[in-house]
């Protein structure tokens, strides 16, 4: 028997019905309707209405949460709940000494952290952007861990033990919060998207006086990091570049060109879905970013210190001469994507953004949106799939799109 499940939604019941009708004599399958959306694919959706008919959406994974914990034996009460995932007050990840180990010793320490950094990610990457920086830097050390890199991770799972009824919202009202962080106009049916990028290593400058130290390849690379906002937190990414940037600039730079990559993604899929004019009135998609040098570049007003940016990067100006992308500035203190370019040591600004991406449910008692779930089953075999364990995340499919 094969099993598999589907969401359908329309903003008329009778097309639903209809559905529901046709799909049955259209088809071998024996379908079960299981009503009323609540869960799909590990994720716990909370529909809300407000007294003048605003839909929200809250999308959380509580459950999976605990299972990690408990899987990690952290489900105690006597588990130290941690305020952010990073350790403020203590060396950055990538401060982490490498320490001498045996093949065997090492091989175990590399499976432990594979497992969780393979759960965080599933989380970072479907509803929980707050801890999608930490997942991503700690990832880098996979393959040749210490056991400061399993600790680190193990650090992310306790502030996950307190915030695990935090997921993303969309919502069809305005979200003054973010309005006013960024200090403009944010429509709730428009793309917006917010791109950053931290230059250079994660870990402090040595000192003079310091020892030198030998230092990773990868450590010297930025971060990219961006925001595609459309009522909630539609997409985002924390991403080690795969080159070294020779400025900030040129690490901005290839920051605006990976959004731009997952824009035109987006794009697509709104282009099939007929809805590409909606959320964009046709107009170019203004990208948000704090570097002024790296707006001015996507303009082609440039030095030529910038000549030796990679040709792929070329594709920003492209975009922004096909009318599809404009660069627009904004301030670094009010651009959402800086809490994805590096590991936080300030918990107030953590959690200043954190709140912007993520919050709670908001309960109500009107839970009748019209988003069903269905189990399609085909009695014809004796196996089963099961999509909650075959799964995989992957930054660039973003939860409302799926």
């Amino acid at each position: 028997m094969y099993v598999d499940d589907f969401l359908y939604f329309s903003s008329d019941p009778l097309v639903e019905q209809t559905f529901e009708k046709l799909i049955p004599s259209k088809t071998s399958l024996q379908l079960e309707f299981n009503g009323p959306l609540h869960h799909f694919l590990g994720v716990e959706f909370t529909h809300s209405y407000t007294p003048d008919g605003h839909l929200s959406l809250h999308m959380s994974q509580e459950a999976d949460i605990h299972q990690l914990l408990q899987d990690n034996n952290l489900h105690t009460a006597t588990a130290i709940i941690k305020p952010t995932p990073y350790r403020s007050g203590h060396h950055p990840v990538d401060s982490i000494p490498n320490v001498h180990m045996s093949p065997t010793d090492r091989l175990t320490l590399e499976s432990k952290l594979r497992t969780v950094i393979g759960s965080l990610n599933w989380l970072a990457t479907q509803t929980r952007p707050d801890i999608a920086t930490i997942t991503n830097i700690i990832a880098q050390y996979q393959s040749n861990p210490s056991p400061g890199h399993l600790e680190a991770a193990r650090y992310v799972l306790r502030y996950l033990k307190g915030t695990s009824n935090l997921g993303i919202t969309f919502s069809s009202q305005v979200k003054p919060s973010l309005e006013s962080f960024v200090k403009f106009p944010i429509a709730p049916d428009k793309l917006h998207p917010f791109s950053d990028a931290n230059w250079g290593p994660q870990a402090s400058t040595p000192k003079p006086n310091d020892s030198p130290i030998e230092l990773d390849l990868f450590k010297s690379r930025s971060i990219s990091g961006f925001l595609i906002w459309l009522g909630g937190p539609l997409h985002w990414v924390s991403k080690h570049q795969s080159i070294t940037a020779r400025s900030s600039t040129e690490a901005e730079i290839y920051a605006v060109d990976e959004c731009t990559k997952s824009l035109q993604h987006i794009s697509h899929i709104l282009t099939d879905l007929h809805l590409f004019q909606l959320f964009t009135d046709n107009a170019p998609i203004p990208i948000q970013n704090d570097n002024e040098a790296a707006v001015k570049w996507s303009h082609n007003m440039t030095t030529k210190g910038l000549r030796h940016i990679q040709m792929r990067e070329n594709a920003v100006h492209e975009q922004v001469q096909l009318g599809f992308i404009t660069v627009e500035h904004i301030g670094g203190k009010h651009n959402p994507a800086d809490t994805f370019t590096k590991e936080e040591k300030d918990i107030n600004h953590f959690i200043h953004c954190r709140d912007l991406l993520v919050s709670p449910p908001i309960y109500s008692n009107i839970m009748n949106a019209n988003w069903t779930q269905h189990n399609i089953r085909n009695d014809e075999n004796n196996t089963v799939h099961d999509n909650n364990k075959n799964t995989v995340g992957d930054t660039h499919n973003a939860s409302l799109i799926n």
